[in-house]
């Protein structure tokens, strides 16, 4: 099975510090560090982890960002299939705190402004899925993005809106739900979202809008899996967290790479919990290939 991974390649700045500083506050950081980061890039970094087919459907400007990513993109062997020079390409300001724990401020570039054309490019006859990320969906790239997802319903759609959920215009997540997407959220998320403190409850009421899939990441608690019937707790893997950076979507990534070797979703989720245990004990949200080998999935 082949992914379109449709989403965006950012600059992250990555600063650790000991706490979120009070308004007004003044703090020194620890440690800064430049990568390249962005949703749908971390989930190509962990298909290709799994050496399993996919396209990384992002575009790349011209600019101080642009060059960097494109540097990234070309040392880790993604093919850039799009390129387009009006403007540059966005970054990420990540504070990682002393527990780990992330907070992002994002300046959007090109990748929030998707174009219809940018689509003619793909094949879409060659992919069993899509994987999209609710960043992409805030912008004035909802629009083109689900508007070209209705063409293609037939696929597995699998999206992870993150933190921004609430932040999608309500005609656009409409749209989307009517496709009957495979949703993938942590508990946050998903509790803030649907204004549910039961988590049971907040399964519930997203399957009944999408008609598909719920997974719900618990931390080192497991993962929920809902698929009509039955909620189910996949437990979860114990892991010293350096940052929770790319966990999500490492996550989401060996979900749709386990399901794609022929793995049924209890077992993806097995799998997904013991890559997410090990990528938050990385700093950023890239792992490499040899430390991916290490882990032990039996």
């Amino acid at each position: 099975m082949k992914s379109l991974l449709v989403g965006a390649a950012i600059v992250d700045i990555i600063m650790r510090i000991p706490t979120l500083p009070k308004k007004g506050e003044d703090i020194y950081c620890n440690e800064r560090t430049v990568t390249v980061g962005g949703c749908a890039y971390n989930v190509a970094n962990t298909l290709k982890n799994f050496n399993v087919d996919y396209s990384l459907l992002v575009p790349v400007g011209k600019g101080m960002n642009a060059t960097i990513i494109e540097d990234a993109l070309l040392t880790n062997q993604h093919e850039i299939l799009i390129r387009d020079s009006k403007q540059d390409n966005g970054h990420c300001l990540c504070l990682v705190e002393d527990d780990g724990e992330r907070t992002f401020i994002t300046q959007i570039g090109l990748e929030g402004h998707f174009q219809d054309e940018w689509f003619n490019t793909i094949d879409i006859n060659q992919y069993d899925n899509i994987y999209i990320d609710g960043y992409q969906l805030c912008s004035e790239s909802g629009n083109v993005i689900v508007n070209w997802l209705e063409k293609h319903s037939d696929k597995n759609i699998y999206f992870a809106p993150g933190p921004v959920i609430k932040s999608i215009e309500q005609h656009v997540w409409e749209k989307l739900c009517k496709i009957k997407p495979i949703v993938h959220l942590n508990e946050m998320e998903a509790t803030t979202f649907t204004g549910e403190n039961d988590i049971h409850n907040a399964i519930q009421q997203l399957y009944n809008i999408t008609n598909n899939h719920i997974f719900i990441t618990l931390g080192p608690k497991g993962t929920l899996f809902f698929d009509g019937n039955e909620i189910v707790l996949i437990e979860g893997e114990k892991a010293e967290v350096v940052d929770t950076i790319g966990a999500g979507d490492s996550h989401i990534a060996s979900i749709i790479a386990a399901v794609s070797l022929g793995h049924n979703y209890i077992e993806a989720c097995k799998i997904a919990n013991k890559v997410a245990a090990q990528m938050v004990q990385v700093q950023g949200p890239k792992m490499e290939k040899e430390l991916f080998t290490t882990i032990n999935f039996n």
